[in-house]
């Protein structure tokens, strides 16, 4: 089917170009990977047909979004990966997706890697918690939904991959730990926010970033100019990535994930939890005493 991955590889770094005439407001032009920063953790979400990658197309809370969280204008630099997206998931058979912006402060929470592959997203078993060793993939359901997903960076370090060379045996290590934890962490997961989940995921990830140390780490070109450069990658249990977030306590980072995928796929996805589809929502901490988050989102 043209919705799966269509190179051998687990991952392939593809560069992207920002066209000459972008659609950005004259006030936009000067803000750059250079000036940008994160004032604080926060994300933003879409979900609903591919947008453009023309000013006009952006829903207008991202705008509320990024004055919250960042210092200037994402929009220079998000519009040229949503050009590219666009064109890249059509080509594809597909015109929806689910995509998000994560902004992050400089945190030494990866300094350790958190080396994983990203679970098959429509699959019928979504439920709650982090799932030790996630059930079995129905192979007919496989046929119905997309095996991939693509992401970049637009500030700061890019996702880390293990090598090509290497991931089939970063795989297996991953499989091993994940069922000896599960043995020595029995318990009966109820909870999104799982004690014991979370327990066997600190001991797999320890276990990860000393065993596939050896195997080294790959990551995307570092952009210059127009050249800008996004991951596409496998996902699901048998032949995904095996990658993690990149070391962050040298600076912010603003991080772009997209799933793509069949409107019914995600309209159900959405349905689950409640929420009309098309949409975008936004989540940021609260400024001041009171803590908590904000949460903020509308149907598109």
């Amino acid at each position: 089917m043209t919705n799966h991955v269509l190179t051998s590889e687990s991952f392939q770094f593809l560069d992207y170009q920002a066209p000459d005439n972008k659609s950005i407001d004259s006030n936009d032009d000067d803000n750059n990977d250079d000036t940008i920063a994160v004032k604080h953790d926060a994300f933003w979400s879409y979900c609903g047909p591919l947008l453009s990658g023309a000013a006009a197309d952006l829903p207008e809370n991202l705008h509320e979004w990024a004055a919250s969280a960042l210092s200037s204008s994402l929009v220079p630099l998000l519009l040229p990966f949503l050009a590219f997206a666009h064109e890249f998931i059509r080509s594809r058979g597909l015109d929806h997706y689910w995509l998000t912006i994560r902004a992050t402060k400089a945190t030494s929470e990866f300094d350790q890697p958190r080396w994983h592959t990203d679970e098959l997203f429509f699959g019928r078993d979504r439920g709650g918690g982090f799932r030790i060793i996630p059930p079995p993939q129905d192979t007919q359901e496989l046929d119905l939904q997309t095996d991939w997903k693509i992401c970049t960076t637009l500030l700061g370090p890019p996702t880390m991959f293990i090598p090509p060379a290497h991931q089939e045996r970063a795989r297996t290590v991953q499989k091993a730990a994940r069922r000896e934890a599960a043995a020595e962490n029995k318990h009966s997961c109820t909870s999104i926010r799982c004690v014991g989940c979370a327990a066997a995921a600190d001991s797999v990830r320890a276990r990860l970033a000393t065993e596939l140390e050896p195997l080294g780490c790959a990551q995307a070109p570092p952009g210059s100019g127009k050249d800008k450069w996004c991951a596409f990658f496998r996902i699901g249990q048998e032949a995904g990535a095996v990658h993690s977030e990149p070391r962050m306590s040298a600076g912010d980072r603003i991080f772009v994930n997209v799933v793509p995928g069949r409107r019914e796929e995600l309209g159900a996805l959405m349905g689950k939890w409640g929420m009309s589809f098309p949409r975008s929502w936004w989540v940021a901490p609260r400024r001041g005493s009171g803590g908590g988050a904000a949460i903020k989102g509308g149907s598109r």
